[in-house]
This record gives structure tokens, C-alpha cells and sequence, in this order.
């Protein structure tokens, strides 16, 4: 009798291009789904604040992660140029599921969530928007600082914050320049 065996790379190697990026792109919603229902399941055992709580930490960890597997795939050891920020932003499963954009202006990197898929979803199962803000800034913290423990951030609007259709989030990042040694 013979056998057959195969392997996840020998599938990737016969997808097109095209659907190397859609895999991808449908990973990046595996990770929000699994994040929504995770979360769902921690605030109906402990309650909202209690589940955020929690949250904030896994997503400061799942950013440095991120951040360190990042630099690795792509042969970096610490980001120095805020071009390079906007496409670490953008290559992310998570961000890049989510309208991303970025944009570099007068010395400043502006990173967008402008199509938030689980907050529309929130809003239509009649839920309200989930208050993501400090969760935002505990993964930005994580993330951020793994690139280069120069950059620094602030949120310019992010659930519970007033914002329009369009723009669910939105981060100002620059890097200080270290002026010791």
C-alpha cells in the first residue's frame, strides 16, 4: 500500500500570490475572532472591567510579540525611520484586517484603523462600541517599544472617543532621538 504525505509549506508553495494574500489576510481575522470570542467569554466570567483588565496585558505582550517576529522576518533589529514604523504597522494580521493605513507628515507617523469589523459588529448586535483605548495603548506600548525603545505615541482619538465613520482610531507616533552616549 502506498503512502502519501504532505506538508502546510508544500500547500503554501502551490498557492498563487493572490492567494498567499488572501490566506493572510484571513488569518488576521482568525486572530480577531479568536481575540472576540476570548474576550466575550472572559467578561461573562469576571465581568467588563475585569476582561479589560486582562486584555490590556495580553495585548502589550501580543504586541511584543508581534513587534519581535516582525523584525525577524524582515531582518531588522531595531526600527530608526518612521517609514519603516508605517510598515511594520501594515504588515500586521491584525491592523492590516482593519482598514489600516499610515502616513508619514511633518516628522510624525499617523497610524489609522479606518474599517474596525468588531466594533461594527458590537454596534449591530446592538452591544455599543467596546472601549478599546487602553487596550490600543497597552498593545502600542509592547509593540512600539520592541521597534525601538526611542518611539514614542500618543492616541489622537479611540473608542470611547468621539470619531467619525471612517475612523475608528487613530495613533500620532515619532522617535525621540537619544541624546546619551
Amino acid at each position: 500500500m502506498k503512502m502519501s504525505k504532505w506538508s502546510n509549506t508544500d500547500e503554501y508553495q502551490k498557492l498563487s500570490k493572490e492567494e498567499l494574500i488572501e490566506l493572510a489576510k484571513m488569518y488576521g481575522r482568525f486572530a480577531l475572532t479568536l481575540d472576540g470570542l476570548w474576550f466575550l467569554g472572559v467578561e461573562a466570567m469576571y465581568g467588563m472591567d475585569k476582561a479589560i483588565e486582562i486584555d490590556r496585558e495580553v495585548w502589550r505582550q501580543f504586541g511584543r510579540s508581534e513587534a519581535r517576529m516582525l523584525k525577524k522576518f524582515l531582518f531588522t533589529d531595531s526600527v530608526s525611520r518612521l517609514e519603516e514604523i508605517c510598515r511594520f504597522y501594515l504588515l500586521t494580521p491584525v491592523f492590516g484586517n482593519l482598514g489600516a493605513q499610515a502616513e508619514v507628515q511633518d516628522g510624525r507617523c499617523y497610524l489609522s484603523v479606518t474599517d474596525c469589523h468588531p466594533q461594527k459588529a458590537r454596534v449591530k448586535k446592538g452591544m455599543g462600541e467596546f472601549p478599546c483605548k487602553t487596550v490600543g495603548i497597552a498593545y502600542f506600548d509592547g509593540f512600539l517599544k520592541e521597534l525601538n525603545p526611542d518611539i514614542q505615541y500618543r492616541c489622537i482619538v479611540c473608542p470611547p472617543d468621539e470619531h467619525t465613520e471612517g475612523l475608528w482610531c487613530q495613533w500620532e507616533v515619532w522617535i525621540e532621538k537619544n541624546l546619551e552616549g
